[in-house]
């Protein structure tokens, strides 16, 4: 084997090797880019079953701390606040007056994180009212903003769907 063979061989295994390396290391980011999204999106289905229990409780405060400063809800019923203040009081008339009692039920979800403070959180949800047999189904679109080490509700949409016809 002549010198230059020699040569180009030992370039193609240093090449191979730090291809090898790379590889391994980019997987590596992968793998663990994989495991932060996997932790927020856990984050995230953490606040929204919170969120439950304090409806569940009727606290429209707690209810509505879930929600950035600035947040913003679009009701089931059309109405539109902003802010926390607008939206402890629309939780407050909700769950004392309009659904008093309700109990809420959701749906673990789903999770697409758009930015690493930024994500949508969607899911189903079924409200049970007192004296009711029949459950309100509906579906929740959230868009989720981390503020520190907390994600916070920035934009809220639930809708519940038409009851089911009954049969003549």
């Amino acid at each position: 084997m002549n010198v230059r063979s020699t040569f180009i061989r030992r370039i193609i295994s240093c090449e191979a090797i730090a291809l090898w390396f790379f590889l391994m290391s980019v997987g590596g980011c992968a793998r663990e880019g994989e495991k932060i999204m996997a932790d927020e999106s856990g984050a995230i289905i953490a606040e929204t079953q919170a969120f439950a229990e304090a409806w569940n409780r009727s606290d429209a405060k707690a209810a509505a701390s879930f929600y950035t400063e600035d947040g913003v809800r679009v009701g089931a019923f059309g109405d539109i606040q902003r802010g926390r203040a607008e939206i402890e009081a629309a939780y407050d008339r909700l769950l004392r007056q309009t659904m008093p009692g309700a109990k809420v039920k959701q749906d673990v979800g789903a999770v697409r994180m758009l930015a690493p403070d930024l994500a949508v959180w969607q899911g189903g949800i079924e409200i049970v009212t007192p004296g009711s047999s029949v459950p309100l189904k509906g579906h929740v679109l959230q868009v989720m903003k981390k503020v520190g080490a907390r994600w916070f509700i920035l934009e809220a949409h639930p809708k519940l769907f038409p009851p089911p016809r009954q049969s003549p």
